[in-house]
């Protein structure tokens, strides 16, 4: 593992992402979440509260869930605990004043007419919209009516995806020399030329990320290590190309592509390439491969990410919709995924709603459009690296070798 050859790991910060990310409108008052003491995001129910309890209640609400509470309504409910017990949560939300009568029930299938779809890749993105939308089984209970034991706190996805991008800049190149650094005119920083060092690095603790992700659900815990390394020989570029995409289109200048370690890419190969490097035997082979996949990249996930305004939030969907809907059925088979594939919906669907209250379930669809676009970055990073390797162009950790090119 990554960990066993790296310097004393840095203790990654643990304090949660601001959840003023999350939402076009954040709150600019200081005051807490009446329900957990997060930072608040809105009164739009009748009390301050966050953006978690905020969607909580409203969906608490639509769908009239009924909780039970094990301790006899005695939970105390904090940020660290809400999502402990969904009753006495519940249960507090109406007592801080949030009002049921405020919600207002949206047209969550959208358009009566959806365009005609032409590919295969966008039809897969959109069932599994559609199975959302069309499922009897959007609250938390399973087909036998009890509630399921499988958990998907969202709150707790979006701080570990925060706690690995530290991680990965925590290792990042700090020092700037005259030779392969380039300051991006979009952020004033500046950022050096990614090198095999850095692209091993990233894939190794990339994959690493993915696998730790993926243990944070049942179905992909119950997997063999064979059916394991096999999700991850997809999603591991998946979740790569989410968490690249989003820094680059946040920080990058436009035609830029950059790692989580705060390297670059450029689609001329030459761009800030050494002498010495420039004038090796294979140089030009490379730059001719080099040139399409780095565009491909950017067509594909920055810029669509930086045109919809991906939030951290969004991310975190995406990555655990493309854990759980891979694209080769029949290979890995998971068991129990129903109530996961609710609930990861109704989230992003709750998610999109408070970032854009007119056009929520537009921007539902145009995010599980992103799914396919993801999934063309994952064949050009994958045709890449098999290219790669097969022509000696770079020599691959073995660890990313058993993943990704066995």
């Amino acid at each position: 593992m990554l960990t066993s050859f790296l310097d004393p790991r840095p203790s990654s910060s643990s304090s949660s992402v601001s959840t003023s990310s999350m939402s076009s409108s954040p709150s600019t008052s200081s005051e807490s979440c009446a329900v957990c003491g997060d930072s608040v995001n809105g009164k739009r129910y009748g009390a301050p509260a966050c953006l978690g309890c905020i969607v909580f209640f409203r969906r608490a609400v639509i769908n009239k869930s009924q909780y039970k509470c094990w301790k006899k309504g005695n939970c105390v409910i904090t940020f660290a605990s809400r999502c402990v017990c969904r009753c006495c949560r519940l249960r507090k939300c109406s007592h801080v004043g949030m009002k049921p009568e405020a919600i207002q029930r949206r047209d969550l299938l959208g358009p009566r007419k959806p365009k005609t779809i032409l590919t295969n890749d966008i039809s897969q993105s959109i069932d599994v919209a559609l199975n959302f939308l069309s499922s009897p089984h959007s609250s938390c209970e399973s087909d036998t009516g009890e509630y399921s034991n499988t958990t998907f706190d969202i709150d707790s996805l979006v701080r570990l995806q925060h706690d690995q991008r530290s991680q990965h800049e925590a290792y990042g190149i700090h020092h700037i020399d005259t030779i392969g650094c380039f300051q991006m005119k979009n952020s004033g920083k500046y950022h050096k030329r990614a090198r095999a060092s850095d692209i091993n690095f990233v894939l190794k603790l990339g994959l690493e990320n993915a696998n730790e992700w993926g243990n944070q659900f049942e179905p992909y815990r119950r997997l063999s290590q064979t059916d394991k390394n096999s999700v991850l020989s997809e999603f591991g570029f998946a979740f790569l190309l989410i968490d690249q995409g989003y820094k680059t289109a946040q920080r990058a200048d436009e035609g830029f592509w950059l790692l989580q370690n705060e390297t670059f890419m450029h689609p001329n190969y030459f761009f800030a390439l050494s002498v010495e490097d420039a004038m090796k035997e294979n140089a030009e082979q490379k730059a001719e491969l080099h040139h399409s996949f780095v565009n491909e990249l950017v067509k594909c996930v920055s810029d669509p990410f930086k045109n919809l305004h991906i939030d951290e939030f969004e991310c975190a969907i995406l990555k655990t919709v493309l854990l759980l809907t891979p694209s080769f059925p029949g290979h890995v088979t998971y068991k129990d995924l129903q109530y996961l594939h609710n609930k990861c919906m109704s989230e992003l669907m709750d998610h999109s709603i408070q970032r854009s209250p007119d056009a929520g379930p537009e921007r539902f669809g145009e995010i599980i459009l992103l799914i396919s676009s993801i999934r063309c970055g994952v064949k050009a990073i994958y045709n890449q690296t098999r290219v790669s390797d097969m022509f000696h162009l770079m020599t691959f950790d073995p660890y990313v070798r058993n993943i990704l090119l066995s």
